[in-house]
């Protein structure tokens, strides 16, 4: 009963301390206008040349699928904070010393995790709703039909989640921004390869199970569905609606949804396993030596830990003798203040923190892809070593803005002598100079080739990408947005070639548009707002 009671309040004071952040709100503005923008039309989901008509069912199914991706993504950056809260904040030590066992709390903060996803899944449940009478398709509200994709498709898939936030959190490399980047690649490349190796222990996001309902039920209207789920703006051409009463759940397809479940159980476990219990010392990882160092790193720290050492204060002679509070006390003075500011130096500061930390690897692999991007031509430097140069800082970019809070120096780097004219652009040029060396062989071989658009293009990419890590840095003091936001506008822009979104300029069709323009202008837009957010910052 004590265990199940310090659950309860372990979940509550988490989701309540989650559910009062602006983050929370915007997920869930988000969210509610994506299952907006697909009911009315403006984002249409087809099966094949097929869409359903807006009843209960479709609607139902449609929010709650588009609803599975989309917190899948975004809801996994907004929940993956809380172990490192609690780490932060103090509060961890403070658990650590009661006797709340390690499956007890990493249980608690997945389970809090699922809460704020269930909300969000009963606001959008209530909306959909109203989205069908907006539609007006149909105007029969059928509660079953509508809330089953909600209770399981989403949900299982939501408990599958919430436990991979936690466990992330819990392994030493993948806690920080290394994990952040790494769970979106992992993301889409399971989903990628689910949709392509159809198997209900791969279907995450219940397309697979969609498509067999769909297809059974287009059998028995006599219709002919040849596979394939497509998202798109506007709607095709030649769709045709046809009423579908929704997804028949046998028993199979419940216990297969129900899998997911089982899966968020054992990553809880896991994570519990690895989970040091706020001690360095503790945890699986802490038991085993599982680090790179070399041997003989670790024979020379065994060998000087065994030898016994005596440390003897050393005293003045001057002062031998004498009492400690009568001892003199010699200070070293204070140097005259230099008569003008050195711009230079704060900005050296600025880029070895930056780079601080990095092996010789990443410059290895740095220089490779400049390499690469030099050597190769000029369409395959701006479509394919561009996009890669500039994903690889992405981790050093992310500290932009916040590594005077990560670091708690904050106080001392603000109280300095108008650290907004000072340090600020400092902070700016040290990822702008990072941007122009990683991508100086694509910028060379542009250069050379006399390719003037796409040097534009080059130099506009440099300047934004640093820009928007340094503005929502200040913002919201986490170098998380930053991540998910940057990753996902990668992927999609340069990497897919949307154009809306190529910053770089990647595809053809973007440059001729001259989309990198646009980003220009959003780039001024960003400096601006990392001023304003610094200024607040300082009046705080």
């Amino acid at each position: 009963m004590n265990a199940l009671r310090a659950l309860y309040h372990l979940v509550r004071a988490d989701f309540l301390e989650r559910v009062r952040r602006y983050s929370f709100l915007i997920i869930l503005g988000a969210t509610l206008y994506l299952g907006y923008a697909f009911v009315v039309g403006q984002v249409v989901l087809r099966l094949d040349r097929y869409r359903g008509l807006y009843n209960s069912a479709w609607v139902g199914l449609l929010a709650a699928i588009t609803t599975t991706f989309f917190l899948s993504l975004a809801g996994f950056y907004v929940v993956k904070n809380a172990l490192e809260r609690d780490r932060r904040t103090g509060v961890g030590q403070i658990i650590a010393a009661t006797p709340v066992g390690k499956v007890c709390y990493v249980l608690g903060k997945a389970l809090s995790n699922f809460a704020v996803f269930a909300v969000m899944a009963a606001t959008l449940l209530l909306a959909a709703v109203g989205m069908q009478f907006v539609r007006g398709e149909d105007l029969q509200i059928k509660v079953w039909p509508l809330v089953a994709p909600f209770l399981l498709i989403l949900l299982p898939t939501m408990a599958a989640v919430s436990a991979t936030a936690v466990l992330f959190e819990t392994l030493p490399w993948l806690h920080g921004g290394l994990g952040n980047v790494a769970y979106f690649f992992v993301l889409v490349s399971f989903i990628t390869y689910a949709y392509l190796h159809p198997s209900p222990l791969l279907d995450l996001l219940g397309l697979s199970l969609m498509e067999d309902a769909f297809k059974s039920a287009a059998d028995s209207m006599g219709l002919t569905y040849e596979g394939g789920v497509s998202i798109e703006m506007v709607e095709f051409v030649s769709v045709e609606t046809v009423r579908w009463e929704g997804i028949v759940w046998t028993a199979e397809r419940i216990a297969a949804r129900l899998y997911w479940v089982g899966v968020a159980v054992a990553l809880v476990l896991v994570a519990a396993l690895v989970f040091d219990r706020f001690d360095p010392a503790g945890g699986l990882f802490g038991r085993y030596d599982l680090s790179l160092q070399p041997v003989w790193r670790r024979l020379v720290g065994r060998r000087r830990n065994g030898r016994r050492s005596v440390v003897r204060p050393s005293v003045a002679p001057e002062t031998r003798g004498v009492p400690p509070a009568r001892a003199g006390v010699s200070l070293t003075p204070l140097t005259a203040m230099p008569a003008h500011f050195r711009f230079g130096r704060v900005l050296l500061v600025e880029m070895r923190l930056a780079l601080k930390g990095q092996r010789w690897w990443w410059y290895a692999i740095a220089l490779g892809l400049a390499v690469a991007g030099l050597v190769s031509s000029s369409q395959d430097a701006r479509q394919t070593w561009l996009p890669l140069a500039w994903i690889w800082p992405a981790l050093i970019w992310s500290t932009m803005g916040v590594r005077e809070v990560r670091h708690r120096a904050d106080q001392i780097v603000f109280s300095a002598a108008h650290p907004l004219r000072r340090q600020l652009p400092a902070v700016w040029l040290a990822g702008v100079i990072v941007a122009l060396l990683t991508g100086s062989g694509v910028g060379l071989r542009l250069i050379l080739a006399g390719d003037l658009s796409g040097l534009l293009a080059w130099a506009v990419g440099a300047l934004f990408i640093p820009t928007l890590a340094l503005a929502l840095g200040v913002w919201s003091g986490s170098s998380k947005p930053f991540e998910a936001a940057y990753v996902v506008l990668w992927y999609l822009g340069p990497m897919n070639r949307l154009s809306a979104l190529d910053y770089l300029g990647a595809s053809d069709e973007s440059l001729a548009a001259g989309v990198p323009l646009y980003y220009l202008g959003l780039t001024v837009a960003l400096l601006g707002a990392a001023i304003l957010g610094r200024q607040r910052r300082l009046r705080v």
